[in-house]
């Protein structure tokens, strides 16, 4: 066994998303890497929620669907859950009905009683699941109990060192695995993919965020509230998603770096946004985490279903820049670069996640700083002698773009109005300047394609399979490349725009099958309607999970 898999399951309220976090970094600590994966319904209590870690001394990309450990807080998760013979469940089984008719591995943890006899408040269960863990894998207590110190509050850390320390009482036996922690590990971080944004935000010199809080991107709102003092960033909390992109849009028209983020219909109601920040050539990140829908759809799980919303969104047609990052690292550096990016050609750039790789934590050994340089495009300094002179904001400079100009410089005067317009932003309604101005703005696509990466071949060149891939699709392909060489990968980490005939040269002579979260082959879709070349199979999973290690190698051992 090269990798061991643990879970915590329990109703909502339970501290089950604050458990399972806690014990990752417990593992990563003891010098595992680690992949936590969490699902949980959208209600505030009751329901099912559970928290899946994938660990070993190797690297982890992914999550696997089978659980070698199960901590069950709750007679729900023997409801929610595939019990085998082989799997250790730790949970208190006097309160379980027909727990003699439950075939596996028990660990009998009385956690009704303990909480009795001690006088502890129902909360304190995850922690005494904790402790009984921890001795179980044979972590080091003192990391657990440090943990509890730093994450709640002083008042309540030594009731949980309690209650942790009688789950171990109760746990004596230790699970040997034929694999050793790394020491190398303890120093890698872990976070969430919504973190790794907000941090490449941060790195690239974000001035403003505003949003309307929408799952699964909320946390990148969050996560930057909390650090917004230390980095002088204003976070704006806005009443709605359409005050959340504007706002964002007159941030940046002002001078400032912004972002703004959202998912599903938050990004319909910013639809109009878009179109504004393109026709007025005022940069702008959109980060966007998916998730399935229409309409409110299944706001807490994932899917890969708004890429071809993105290649189109708001009316007619105008540059948009689409990054697609697989991994943290790529979601780090692809989000500093977008703000490059959007500056230096003045369009809207989309970074696109989901909730898998939003939310999940990873073990990174650490984020690349080196070679990242802020560039702000052309910016025209002002003219003294000039002060109240119109400026041609939207005459072409260079490669299609045109030098942008913040207000309040010196001879600078110029209008942006969502209309057509003529170079120093007047209403404009003549055949002739409408043809040159799409012309000028979609000159440059000829200049930004040879900025964006090229999709990525993972694996043994002359396997039997390729997988045509994008966005966090990547990582379970690279975990099951661990098992196997029958397949091999070329993932996509920017859709648009691209040197397509460079693609086509990488997909020769390989027999392609499109792996997507989605029903109907996005990426697919698009690569048909660029290359004309149609990949016929297709590997589609529309369930609101991620695709699971053993859902790949099965596909590929089936001969698909």
């Amino acid at each position: 066994m090269t990798v061991l898999t643990w879970k915590i399951g329990g109703p909502a309220g339970f501290g089950i998303m604050s458990a399972g976090p806690m014990f990752a970094k417990a593992l990563k600590r003891s010098g595992y890497s680690v992949q936590g994966y969490p699902e949980y319904p959208s209600i505030i209590r009751g329901g099912y929620n559970c928290y899946h870690i994938t660990f070993s001394n190797e690297s982890v990309f992914s999550v696997y669907k089978r659980c070698d450990i199960l901590v069950a807080l709750d007679k729900v998760v023997f409801d929610n859950e595939d019990i085998t013979e082989n799997m250790t469940v730790i949970a208190d089984f006097d309160s379980i009905k027909l727990s003699e008719d439950i075939v596996c591995k028990k660990i009998h943890i009385p956690i009704k009683n303990i909480l009795k006899e001690n006088d502890f408040p129902d909360i304190v269960k995850n922690s005494i699941a904790l402790g009984a863990s921890a001795k179980l894998l044979g972590v080091d207590e003192n990391i657990v109990f440090k943990l509890f110190e730093e994450s709640f509050p002083a008042k309540v850390v030594n009731m949980n060192i309690e209650a942790a320390k009688k789950g171990m009482q109760y746990c004596e036996n230790v699970i040997q695995n034929n694999f050793k922690p790394d020491d190398k590990v303890k120093d890698y971080l872990v976070m969430t993919g919504n973190e790794a944004i907000a941090t490449g935000a941060i790195k690239a010199g974000v001035g403003f965020y505003s949003t309307y809080p929408m799952t699964p991107a909320s946390s990148i709102l969050h996560y930057l509230a909390g650090v917004a003092e230390k980095y002088g960033i204003i976070v704006k909390h806005t009443e709605d998603e359409i005050a959340g992109i504007i706002m964002a849009i007159g941030a940046s028209y002002a001078g400032v770096r912004a972002m703004t983020g959202t998912s599903g219909g938050g990004l319909s109601l910013m639809t109009e946004g878009v179109g504004l920040a393109a026709m007025i050539e005022t940069p702008l990140v959109i980060a966007l985490s998916q998730r399935p829908g229409p309409a409110t759809g299944m706001p807490t799980w994932t899917e890969q279903s708004d890429l071809k919303f993105v290649m189109n969104i708001s009316q007619d047609e105008f540059v948009r820049i689409v990054l697609t990052p697989g991994d943290l690292k790529e979601l780090f550096v692809m989000t500093f670069e977008a703000f490059n990016l959007a500056d230096k050609y003045q369009v809207p750039v989309f970074v696109l996640t989901d909730k898998f790789l939003s939310e999940s934590h990873f073990c990174v050994d650490n984020l690349e700083y080196d070679g990242l340089e802020i560039d702000r495009g052309y910016i025209f300094e002002g003219d003294e002698s000039k002060p109240m002179d119109f400026f041609p904001r939207y005459k072409e400079f260079k490669n299609g773009v045109a030098m942008r100009v913040n207000p309040g410089t010196p001879g600078g005067l110029f209008k942006a109005p969502g209309n057509e317009h003529d170079d120093f932003g007047f209403v404009a309604t003549d055949s002739k300047t409408r043809i040159k101005n799409q012309e000028r703005r979609f000159r440059k696509e000829n200049y930004i394609k040879d900025e964006l990466p090229l999709p990525k071949l993972y694996g043994n060149e002359n396997a039997e399979i390729t997988f045509v891939c994008w966005g966090s699709t990547k990582l379970p392909l690279m975990e099951a490349l661990k098992f196997t060489e029958k397949f091999n990968f070329i993932h996509f980490s920017a859709v648009n725009p691209i040197n397509w005939e460079d693609v086509k040269n990488i997909f020769k002579g390989k027999k392609l099958v499109a792996i997507e979260t989605n029903f109907t082959g996005q990426l697919a879709s698009i690569i048909a309607e660029k290359t004309g070349i149609v990949i016929e199979d297709k590997f589609l999973k529309y369930d609101g999970r991620p695709f699971f290690v053993e859902e790949i190698l099965d596909f590929v051992e089936r001969g698909r």
